[in-house]
């Protein structure tokens, strides 16, 4: 068994599956114009996705990964449990025309950034060799290692401005490079026989580990799917038992990732020290019956009482969260672009700038959707679909203005610095990182990512020149005998 890793979607394929999904969709009474408005979205992004260079390129697989939450997953859930598309949604037209309009124009964007000719990508210039990586490999662990123990024994959530806040950002990028470049290490060490060792292992099972002691579904899943993508994209072919290894461990994240990021979050989250959250995750697989119940599903969910039956979907699925802020919008207005603006000069520190204005948090934006948190919880991030987020700058014309500028920007800066995967390991990084992102993706959650990494990558770069030169001034000066 290979896990599928396009290059490109046929279209016509495409056009023809999504036109008996949407044979099927009008079968079970969802309205023909939300059916084909959600059809455009899909089509397009399809388009998108094969003009950037399908999933091996962090841009094709941006696209991808937009689509699949916002429109795609919603809709064959729906479909599988015999649902109108545009189930329990206050605006189902508007809402699919959001989607409709923003993948439009990304693909506007993607036309323009593909239609460039482009050098080679500065990534891609750049080569390193298996000694290279690996110390790549123990700094980013020992510097992800380092943040998590900080982050577990600091007593409470780290203060914004400080040291511990400023590294964090790039914690999750350190999980996805310690990963995925251990796994190519193993893939090129072994001519592609093997794609586990001991390391690699040890590496996937400590950051399993932080995000079951932050209760975090994204924290559980990544450090999992960022070893799948280098698996895939090396096109390695699983053995009998590693196939039915890998489907038993599919089915263990299925039944309990979503029950265990539900009744455990809070408790293990208030915790304030690291010993407390480990008593707390035991005493939970151990007797689950002493934490409180998931909430009965409510008729007025995305997926009514069927809620329960497509399980994590649930939690993954945007489109309700696209059709939530779409309502705020209706009838509180929209957020001015100045709320969303101060991302430019969020990599400025606080200690810099103390006073430094800050962008509008998907928590703020939570609040304003109507989603059911404590009016003084600022804490808790909240998944709202992209194209609302657009849409929320201000309406229509914002919409596929920002979208065009934004998306057209992010193609262009991907395109000029990081290469397809089959050109640099460093092209599967953002790629890992990007999939339980994307969806959400807003013009400053875009932005944030494509610093993060860039800086990321050419601190790593930094520290090996410094390494390079002190091992060879070390080893290349004559030490004198004494006598």
């Amino acid at each position: 068994m290979r896990v599928p890793f396009p290059q490109s979607i046929p279209f016509r394929g495409a056009l023809v599956v999504l036109s008996v999904v949407l044979l099927f969709q009008l079968i079970e009474g969802t309205d023909p114009v939300f059916a084909i408005l959600m059809l455009i979205a899909q089509l397009a992004t399809v388009v998108s996705f094969n003009l950037l260079g399908g999933i091996r390129h962090m841009a094709g697989a941006f696209c991808l990964f937009m689509v699949l939450p916002t429109v795609t997953v919603p809709e064959l859930a729906h479909l599988i449990l015999g649902q109108p598309g545009e189930m329990n949604l206050q605006h189902p037209i508007a809402t699919a025309g959001v989607c409709a309009v923003f993948f439009l124009s990304v693909m506007i964007a993607a036309l323009f950034a593909s239609s460039i000719r482009h050098p080679e990508p500065y990534l891609g210039r750049i080569h390193f060799s298996i000694l290279e990586l690996r110390i790549v490999i123990v700094l980013s662990c020992i510097f992800a290692g380092a943040i998590s123990v900080a982050y577990y024994t600091a007593g409470g959530p780290a203060e914004d401005g400080s040291l511990l806040a400023a590294l964090n950002h790039f914690y999750p990028f350190m999980i996805a490079a310690s990963i995925m470049l251990a796994t190519y290490v193993r893939l090129e060490t072994t001519n592609g026989r093997s794609c586990m060792s001991w390391y690699v292992a040890a590496l996937i099972l400590f950051n399993v580990t932080t995000g079951i002691l932050g209760a975090s579904k994204e924290g559980i899943l990544t450090p999992i799917f960022c070893w799948l993508v280098v698996v895939a994209a090396a096109r390695y072919r699983f053995s009998w038992l590693g196939t039915v290894s890998v489907i038993c461990l599919l089915l263990l994240l299925w039944f309990t990732v979503y029950p265990f990021s539900q009744r455990a979050r809070s408790p293990v989250r208030e915790a304030l020290t690291l010993s407390e959250k480990v008593d707390l995750v035991l005493l939970f697989f151990s007797d689950p019956s002493t934490f409180p119940e998931i909430s009965p599903a409510e008729e007025s969910s995305e997926f009514g009482v069927s809620t329960p039956k497509v399980n994590i979907v649930a939690r993954y699925s945007l489109l309700g969260t696209i059709d939530m802020l779409i309502d705020a919008d209706q009838k509180v207005g929209y957020t001015s672009i100045e709320r969303y603006a101060p991302v430019l000069i969020a990599m400025v520190p606080h200690a810099i700038w103390p006073d430094r204005p800050l962008p509008i948090s998907s928590n703020e934006l939570g609040h304003k959707a109507g989603f059911r948190i404590d009016e003084n919880n600022t804490e808790t991030g909240i998944a709202i679909g992209g194209p609302a987020l657009f849409f929320d700058v201000g309406g229509w014309l914002a919409l596929i203005v920002y979208t065009t500028l934004c998306f057209s920007l992010f193609f262009l800066v991907a395109l000029r610095f990081v290469g397809s995967a089959d050109n640099s390991v460093w092209g599967l990084v953002p790629i890992g990182m990007e999939a339980l992102g994307a969806g959400t993706a807003s013009p400053g959650g875009m932005f944030n990512f494509v610093i993060t990494f860039l800086g990321m990558f050419f601190l790593m770069i930094v520290i090996l020149k410094i390494v390079g030169f002190l091992a060879k001034a070390l080893i290349s000066r004559p030490i004198v005998a004494k006598a």
